[in-house]
């Protein structure tokens, strides 16, 4: 049996301090189940930093296929929102998982 390829979106951003019990609750109960209607997303995963120096949240969105993104349903939910102006070094890239192991 051929293994599907798998694909993942991954957003890191960071949010003032001010604004992240809103940007919580907008991401998570508004933004997360508009992307998960678009053809091609699977599954979100929310996490947010416990230590180190990069971006406070990191979103990792699992794609049937890299061009999701490029779908109408998808350009109707995408972007920051009223969140835009305060929305710090956001990253998205596309991965396509080439080696994975388990214990």
């Amino acid at each position: 049996m051929e293994k599907k390829e798998r694909v993942i979106m991954l957003v890191t951003v960071d949010i003032p301090p001010d604004k992240e019990r809103a940007w919580n609750d907008w991401y998570n109960n508004e933004h997360v189940p508009d992307i998960l209607k678009c053809p091609g997303f699977k599954r979100v995963g929310r996490f947010k930093s416990l230590e180190g120096n990069g971006s406070r949240y990191v979103t990792i969105y699992e794609l049937e296929h890299p061009k999701v993104r490029e779908s109408e349903e998808f350009a109707r939910v995408k972007g920051w929102y009223q969140f835009t102006d305060f929305v710090i070094e956001p990253k998205i890239s596309i991965y396509s998982e080439f080696f994975a192991a388990e214990a």
